[in-house]
C-alpha cells in the first residue's frame, strides 16, 4: 500500500509520517512538501524511515505533482485548509482516496459540493479526520444512537504545554487556522437554525484532569457545525456547537498579533519588498517549530457533551478523550495525524459506510474499525460519564 502525504513536514504530519511508517500495510509513504527544510530533522526520529520518500511538490501545479504521486492509493492532505479544494482537485486526477485535516467551515461546506465528482469517480474523501475535526465527529457518532432525542451537542478542545512561556513563540497547532479561529464569527447551531455568532462569545467555566484543571472555554468557529447537524437531524437537535480553551500564554499572543495586523493576508511593503503579514508570522511559527527542541510535555483533552433523552427520560452523556505527549511526538500532532492515518488506511481497505462520495468521518468512516484503530495506538484514553437527571 502506498499513501501520500501533503504537508508532511509540517507541524500535524509529523505523527501521521510516524504512523504510516509503523503500519505493516503500508510499504510506501510519498512525504510531498513545497519545501523540504524539516525533512531531515523529522525523519531523523523516524525508525522506519526507509519507508518514506521525501518528494518537493508544489501542488497548485497539477500536472506535475500528479506525476509524482501517481499510484497512490489514498492522499492525506496535511497542508493548510486553504489548499483543500486544490488537493481535492488532485486527488480525482491521480484516481485516489482523500482525507484532510479540516476546513474551518467554510471550505468544508465547499468541499461537500464535490460529493458528485467523487462519486462518479468511484472514489472516497473524508473532509476533517484529525483530533478535532475528526475523532470528535466519531465520539458523537458513537455516542448519538444512546438517544432518542437530542437537545444540546457540546464539543470542547483543551490543552496544556508546559513549554509554552511569553518568551517563546510556539503555537500549538498551525498558526493559520488560530489566527482564522480567534477573529472569524462562528456558525453555530442555535435553537435549531444555524446562527453566526461573535468569536470568542458565551465563556464557560469547565473542569478537566489535571493540569488543566478550571478552564474558560470559549466558541469558535469549527468544521464539526458545518456536518454534524445533518447527520443528526433524525434526532431533533437544538444546538451543536465547538468551544475551545485556549493556553493563557497563547491567547495573549494570539491578541497581540491580532491587534498588531499580523493576521492579514493583504502585502505590505517593508524596504521595498512586498509581503503578507500573515505569511512572515506563519513562516516565524514554521521556524520556532524547527528551531524547537526538548522532550515533549503537552496534554490535551477532547470533550464531548450530549444532553437528550431515552425512552422519554432525560439523558446526559459526556465522553474524553485524553491524549499525553511520548518521548518523540507531541499529545496535539499525535490526535491530529494518528487520526488521519487511521482514516487513509480505512479508506484504501474499504472500511467505510459507502462505496464513494465526499463525506465528513461520521458519515463516511466504520466507527468500529476507527476506534479499535486508535486504541491500538495506546496513546489515547476515553473515559465516559452518564447521568440520568432526577425526574420531580
Amino acid at each position: 500500500m502506498q499513501i501520500a502525504v501533503l504537508g508532511a513536514f509540517g507541524l500535524m504530519a509529523e505523527a501521521a509520517l510516524h504512523d504510516l511508517a509503523a503500519n505493516p500495510k503500508i510499504n510506501r509513504v510519498l512525504a510531498a512538501d513545497l519545501t523540504l527544510d524539516r525533512a531531515r530533522g523529522i525523519l531523523a526520529k523516524i525508525p522506519q524511515r526507509r519507508k518514506i520518500i521525501p518528494i518537493q511538490v508544489d501542488i497548485t501545479k497539477t500536472s506535475q505533482a500528479c506525476r509524482a504521486l501517481r499510484g497512490s492509493q489514498a492522499l492525506l492532505n496535511c497542508a493548510w485548509f486553504e489548499h483543500n479544494l486544490k488537493a481535492m482537485d488532485l486527488a480525482l486526477a491521480i484516481k485516489t482516496h482523500y482525507v484532510d485535516l479540516g476546513g474551518l467551515f467554510h471550505t468544508t461546506v465547499r468541499q461537500l459540493a464535490r460529493d458528485r465528482q467523487f462519486r462518479r469517480a468511484g472514489l472516497r474523501a473524508v473532509l476533517g479526520c484529525g483530533a478535532t475535526p475528526g475523532i470528535t465527529n466519531m465520539m458523537v457518532a458513537r455516542m448519538a444512537p444512546s438517544f432518542e432525542t437530542i437537545d444540546t451537542v457540546a464539543i470542547y478542545d483543551a490543552s496544556h504545554d508546559p513549554s509554552l512561556s511569553e518568551e517563546t513563540f510556539l503555537p500549538p497547532f498551525s498558526i493559520r487556522t488560530m489566527l482564522a479561529e480567534y477573529a472569524q464569527p462562528a456558525p453555530i447551531l442555535l435553537g435549531g437554525r444555524m446562527r453566526a455568532v461573535p468569536a470568542h462569545s458565551d465563556p464557560e467555566e469547565l473542569v478537566f484532569p489535571q493540569p488543566l484543571g478550571r478552564c474558560r472555554a470559549v466558541t469558535v468557529i469549527h468544521s464539526e457545525t458545518a456536518t454534524l447537524p445533518e447527520h443528526l437531524k433524525g434526532t431533533g437537535v437544538q444546538n451543536l456547537y465547538f468551544k475551545i480553551v485556549y493556553p493563557e500564554v497563547v491567547q495573549r499572543q494570539l491578541a497581540f498579533l491580532m491587534g498588531m495586523g499580523l493576521s492579514k493576508d493583504t502585502p505590505i511593503t517593508v524596504d521595498g519588498i512586498r509581503i503578507s503579514p500573515r505569511q512572515f508570522v506563519t513562516a516565524l511559527a514554521q521556524q520556532s517549530a524547527t528551531a524547537h527542541s526538548g522532550t515533549p510535555a503537552d496534554f490535551e483533552v477532547m470533550r464531548v457533551h450530549i444532553s437528550g433523552t431515552r425512552h422519554g427520560r432525560p439523558l446526559v452523556k459526556t465522553w474524553d478523550c485524553e491524549m499525553r505527549a511520548t518521548r518523540l511526538l507531541t499529545a496535539g500532532a499525535m490526535g491530529v495525524g494518528f487520526a488521519g492515518a487511521v482514516a487513509a488506511e480505512m479508506l484504501v481497505l474499504g472500511h467505510t459506510t459507502a462505496p464513494a462520495g465526499v463525506s465528513a468521518p461520521e458519515g463516511l468512516l466504520d466507527s468500529d474499525v476507527f476506534f479499535k484503530g486508535l486504541m491500538r495506538r495506546k496513546v489515547f484514553l476515553f473515559k465516559e460519564t452518564i447521568t440520568h437527571p432526577l425526574i420531580m
